[in-house]
């Protein structure tokens, strides 16, 4: 798995701390999330930033792959544990209707697209809508081999 050497024990640690939790208790809502960072990053290919590859006590196993790239702007449990440990957080659907006072609140709906595009990787979104915006990310994902179009239930 992904960890670094300086970070080996604080993850085997939480590991164990965390298994010990049923999959109701990881999924309350108004629980603390806890997590451990590995010390290692993922490259986002869309647009080649690195991302903090951490291990979270509300992220289930038996849910998909067991791993997601968290997306703190737009996802309110998300945002709770980024706000918690520092983790930087990127807006990148802009609510119309917001003022600029509610422009950094947490935002799952739908939207215009902003800080999305990359002159490196060939994928500009910006300013599309939410749904348009989707549909080119897929193109993009698929053309350049970095994904493929799924649904699932």
């Amino acid at each position: 798995y992904f960890v670094t050497a300086e970070q080996k024990q604080q993850v085997e640690e939480y590991k164990d701390f965390a298994s010990r939790k049923s999959d109701l208790e990881r999924t309350e809502l108004q629980k603390d999330k806890t997590g451990v960072f590995t010390g290692c990053y993922a490259k986002n290919p869309a647009n080649g930033d690195a991302i903090p590859i951490w291990v979270a006590d509300y992220v289930l196993a038996s849910y998909g792959t067991g791993a997601i790239m968290a997306v703190p702007a737009h996802d309110t449990r998300d945002n709770e544990f980024a706000l918690k440990y520092n983790i930087p957080i990127k807006w990148v659907v802009k609510n119309e209707a917001n003022s600029s006072d509610d422009a950094k609140q947490v935002y799952p709906g739908l939207g215009i697209i902003e800080n999305s595009s990359s002159s490196e990787t060939g994928l500009d979104i910006n300013q599309l809508s939410s749904k348009e915006a989707g549909l080119k990310v897929i193109e993009w994902a698929e053309r350049t081999g970095n994904g493929k179009k799924k649904v699932n239930y």
